[in-house]
């Protein structure tokens, strides 16, 4: 076996930059995008959508849309318990990978409660083959158990029970308000392959990684991921300036970039995954500005700007009697103003296509 060669962190930075789809243009539909980044982030309905516009130049949120009408893609809760948009094809092996990890914590809780689970999953299986909320959901997990499952716990274990998914217009572009969720109607995959499959769309899309970021993205347990790496066959392996071990897939290109080149500024929205999906973040997420731009007590990842693949400024925008302002708010200090401006404007003729004036504007 060749020694494991070390990758410089700018090294990882522009490489990932190419996973990610920000250095150019892919030419990827909305659906294929999705497919490359594993899972789109989707608690914040516009979030998805940006991150699509700030990979896909020419995207129109409407495409995204109708990939969510047809089943290309799909919004559920799998990893890590939070909303994703994820491909229509892997929904079924990252619901049953999330489904062993979440059904034992639930299972603990109830140990004494006398819970009937299997009478209780064909209930709800009949309840939700037509579209149901969340409030039906409780009230029926709470009606089918005999009021053994805790309150706090009711939508979860129809949700761990059952392959759920959301019903349009959940997903859709600035789409609020409480959401319907319906059965999947496929059948989930066994393990190792349900697990094997996140992993090999997680390194495709933010490999190479260490296997503490692999756990830090799906949520899962090292136990549960390592199977699935062994079913994906011989990782080609790295190392990190700091020493750490970075596995990319078997049938993964080398590594080789110029760490020289210049990366094109990109705005980032909320929750963007290219920031959250490490264990360490530190490498497009300085330390010094970590606590500015990630708000630990409520897990929130304010909307940011990355200047040559690194997070320098945030932003924020609002739209008052039809006149757009971008307010661009730098944390770091930097240079690259004009591109920003012009990456801004393009930013708020997507976000305010029907505004009066756009203006971007750099708070001191």
């Amino acid at each position: 076996m060749p020694a494991e060669r070390t990758l410089s962190d700018r090294e990882l930075t522009v490489s990932y930059f190419e996973r990610q789809l920000l250095h150019a243009d892919a030419g990827l539909p909305a659906a294929g995008a999705v497919r490359r980044l594993a899972a789109l982030q989707a608690q914040y309905s516009p979030s998805p959508h940006l991150a699509l516009w700030a990979r896909l130049p020419g995207f129109g949120y409407r495409e995204l849309e109708a990939a969510l009408l047809d089943g290309s893609v799909v919004k559920s809760t799998l990893m890590r318990g939070t909303l994703h948009l994820v491909p229509g094809e892997d929904y079924g092996q990252l619901a049953a990978a999330w489904r062993r990890r979440w059904l034992p914590d639930l299972r603990g809780r109830h140990r004494a409660a006398g819970l009937d689970e299997v009478a209780l999953e064909a209930s709800l299986r009949e309840f939700a083959a037509v579209p149901r909320s969340a409030e039906e959901l409780r009230g029926h997990t709470a009606e089918a158990s005999g009021g053994k499952v805790r309150t706090d716990d009711l939508l979860n274990y129809a949700r761990a029970l059952l392959p759920l998914v959301h019903v349009a217009p959940s997903g859709h572009w600035r789409a609020h308000g409480k959401p319907r969720l319906v059965l999947w109607p496929g059948e989930l995959p066994a393990e190792p392959a349900a697990t094997a499959r996140l992993v090999r769309r997680y390194l495709a899309g933010y490999g190479p990684a260490s296997r503490a970021d692999i756990a830090h993205f799906s949520g899962l347990p090292l136990r549960q991921i390592d199977p699935a790496l062994a079913e994906l066959g011989e990782p080609v392996r790295y190392r990190a300036e700091d020493g750490r071990e970075l596995l990319d897939l078997p049938d993964a290109p080398p590594v080789d970039v110029d760490p020289d080149r210049e990366l094109p500024v990109r705005l980032l929205p909320k929750w963007d995954a290219a920031l959250l999906s490490h264990a360490d973040r530190t490498r497009m997420l300085p330390a010094a500005i970590h606590q500015q731009v990630y708000r630990a007590v409520n897990g929130t990842l304010l909307a940011s700007y990355l200047v040559d693949g690194r997070v320098a400024g945030v932003w924020e925008h609002a739209c008052k009697r039809g006149a757009a302002v971008l307010t661009l708010t730098p944390l770091l200090p930097h240079a690259r103003r004009p591109e920003l401006v012009r990456e801004g404007e393009r930013l708020l003729a997507f976000l305010e296509p029907e505004a009066d004036s756009r203006e971007v504007v750099f708070a001191s």
